[in-house]
């Protein structure tokens, strides 16, 4: 996988720092379906946020923090 791929996929404490939210407040999102995140591998609790979706839902997301 390239570099590129790699920053292409945020962690939930990636997103919460550029939101300046904290991490519960990501997890909280995501389970309400405000965020649309990507769970990664079979029964993990890995997810990861794309940063495409950061970017198409960041108007709604930084007015309900």
């Amino acid at each position: 996988m390239d570099a590129r791929a790699e920053t292409e996929w945020m962690t939930v404490r990636e997103v919460a720092t550029h939101f300046r939210v904290s991490t519960k407040t990501i997890h909280r999102w995501i389970i309400s379906g405000e965020l649309l995140a990507t769970r990664i591998g079979p029964a993990s609790r890995t997810v990861r946020i794309h940063r495409s979706v950061i970017e198409q839902m960041a108007p709604t997301l930084s007015a309900a923090a």
